[in-house]
C-alpha cells in the first residue's frame, strides 16, 4: 500500500503542525535588524552575517532581489532564512542533458524524449528563488535556534518558501540547495510535497595535517608520482618568471579592470551559473574583511595572467573566485600552481581545513583535496509542469563523471558527509 500523502495533504498536515509559527519578510537589508539578524547566525560564519550580505546586495543591483525571513514562535525569533531571487532560463539547463545511454533501444527513446523536451526547457523564463548565497558553495541560508527539530525545520523552510512566493508572482520555481550527505529527518517529507532531489558535484576539502609545519611537509606525504608533479609545475612557473602578489585594497582596485577581465574568462565557460559579481566586488570586499579576505594576483612581466582569492576565518578557509588567461596559463599549470599556493598559506597560517569548492574536482584532488557529496531540492510551482518536466528531467540529471586522485602516500583523505564547517 502506497502511504504517501498527495502534495495538497500533505501541505495541509504541515501547516497544522506549524500553526503557532509567524513569518516576517523583509526585501531589503536596511529594513532588518542587524543585531537581530546575526543573533542567529553562528558566529564563525562572517559570510552570511549583515554586513557581507549587504554588501552582495549592494553589488547586484537590477540583477538579483533578496529576502529576508524571520521565524517567530510567541514572538521570539526562532530562525532566520536567507533567499536570493535571480533570473533563471532554460537555457541554463541544456548542458546538463545527460549523455545517451548505451543501449540501442534506450538511445532511441532518449532521442525522442529530448527531442520533445528541449523546445519547452528553452522557452523558460523566470525568477527562481534561491535558499542561501549562491556566491558560495554550502551556504544553504537557513538557521534554526537547537530546539527546532530537523524535521520541523523542513516544514518552516518550505513554509517560508511559500510565503515569499506570495510577494512576487514571477517567482515561478525555487532551489534548496548545497545541502549536504547524509540525510537526516530534514529530508523526510520534501519528496511527498513535490519537491525534486537533484545531485551536483561534490564539495572538494583538504584537512592540513598538523604535522605539516611547511610546505615541504606537506609535498613529502605525496607519493613519488605526485611530488614529481608539483616540482615541475613550480619549476615551469619559475622558468618563466611568474610572480605572485598579495594585492591590499588600493592594489585591487588599481587592477580591476584587469581582475575583471581575468574573471570573466573562467565564468563565461561555466556550464552553469545563476549570477555573477561584479568589477567592485573584490575591492569591496577586501576593504569589508582586511585580511580576512586575501587576493593574490600572479604577473608575467608587467602584465597580470591570473589570480585567485579566499576567505579565511580563524583555523577555516575558504578558496573563492578565480580568473586567468587560459591561452596563457594552460601552458604553464598556473591553476595547479594557485593551489599549492593556497594550501602552502594555510600551512603558513595554521588552518585546519580548506574549503576549494565544487568545481574541477579532479585536479582539485591531485592536490588531496577528497568531496563532501552534496545534493537540493527543485521545485516549479506549476503542477503540472513541475510533475511533467522538472520531475523527469531531474530523475535523468547526473553530475560528470570525475576520477578522484589520492596523491599520499598513506591514503589519508577521505569523503566526508555532513555539514560544512562554517566560516
Amino acid at each position: 500500500m502506497n502511504t504517501t500523502l498527495p502534495c495538497y495533504c500533505a501541505a495541509a498536515a504541515e501547516n497544522e503542525t506549524i500553526k503557532d509559527f509567524s513569518f516576517i519578510l523583509f526585501d531589503r537589508i536596511d529594513k532588518v535588524s542587524e543585531l537581530q539578524w546575526n543573533k542567529h547566525i553562528p558566529e564563525p560564519n562572517k559570510l552570511m552575517q549583515y554586513d557581507e550580505l549587504k554588501l552582495i546586495e549592494a553589488t547586484q543591483p537590477g540583477k538579483m532581489e533578496f529576502r529576508y525571513v524571520f521565524i517567530k514562535k510567541q514572538d521570539i525569533t526562532v530562525g532566520v532564512i536567507y533567499f536570493q531571487i535571480v533570473r533563471f532560463t532554460g537555457n541554463d539547463l541544456l548542458n546538463y542533458f545527460p549523455a545517451e545511454p548505451a543501449e540501442m533501444f534506450k538511445k532511441y527513446a532518449w532521442k525522442i524524449a529530448r527531442s520533445v523536451s528541449e523546445p519547452l526547457i528553452k522557452t523558460v523564463d523566470l525568477k527562481l528563488l534561491v535558499s542561501g548565497n549562491v556566491f558560495m558553495t554550502g551556504e544553504n541560508g537557513f538557521y534554526f535556534n537547537h530546539e527546532i527539530e530537523l524535521a520541523q525545520r523542513a516544514v518552516l523552510l518550505r513554509k517560508a518558501i511559500k510565503e515569499t512566493a506570495k510577494t512576487d508572482t514571477q517567482i515561478k520555481a525555487v532551489l534548496v540547495g548545497d545541502l549536504y550527505e547524509p540525510k537526516s529527518a530534514f529530508d523526510s517529507s520534501f519528496k511527498n510535497c513535490g519537491y525534486s532531489e537533484i545531485t551536483v558535484e561534490p564539495d572538494m576539502s583538504l584537512k592540513l595535517n598538523p604535522e605539516w609545519k611547511t610546505l615541504a611537509d606537506y609535498i613529502a606525504a605525496m607519493s613519488s608520482k605526485y611530488r614529481v608533479r608539483a616540482k615541475k609545475v613550480f619549476a615551469l612557473c619559475k622558468e618563466n618568471g611568474v610572480r605572485r602578489v598579495d594585492l591590499d585594497a588600493e592594489g585591487i582596485t588599481q587592477h580591476q579592470d584587469r581582475i575583471f577581465d581575468l574573471y570573466n574568462m573562467i565564468i563565461s565557460q561555466a556550464e552553469f551559473k545563476l549570477a555573477a559579481l561584479t568589477k567592485d566586488f573584490f575591492s569591496l570586499q577586501k576593504q569589508l574583511m582586511g585580511n580576512g579576505y586575501r587576493l593574490f594576483a600572479y604577473f608575467k612581466g608587467d602584465e597580470m595572467i591570473g589570480f585567485i582569492s579566499l576567505f579565511q576565518v580563524g583555523k577555516k578557509m575558504e578558496v573563492h573566485y578565480t580568473g586567468m588567461d587560459k591561452d596563457v596559463t594552460r601552458q604553464i599549470n598556473l591553476y595547479q600552481h594557485m593551489l599549492y599556493d593556497m594550501i602552502e598559506f594555510g600551512i603558513e597560517n595554521r588552518v585546519e581545513k580548506l574549503h576549494f569548492g565544487r568545481t574541477a574536482p579532479e585536479i582539485k584532488s591531485t592536490v588531496g583535496a577528497a568531496p563532501s557529496p552534496m545534493y537540493g531540492y527543485v521545485k516549479h510551482f506549476s503542477p503540472a509542469f513541475n510533475y511533467i518536466m522538472v520531475r523527469t528531467f531531474t530523475a535523468n540529471l547526473k553530475p560528470k563523471h570525475y576520477i578522484i586522485r589520492d596523491p599520499f602516500k598513506t591514503g589519508s583523505q577521505t569523503p566526508e558527509g555532513g555539514l560544512k564547517d562554517t566560516l
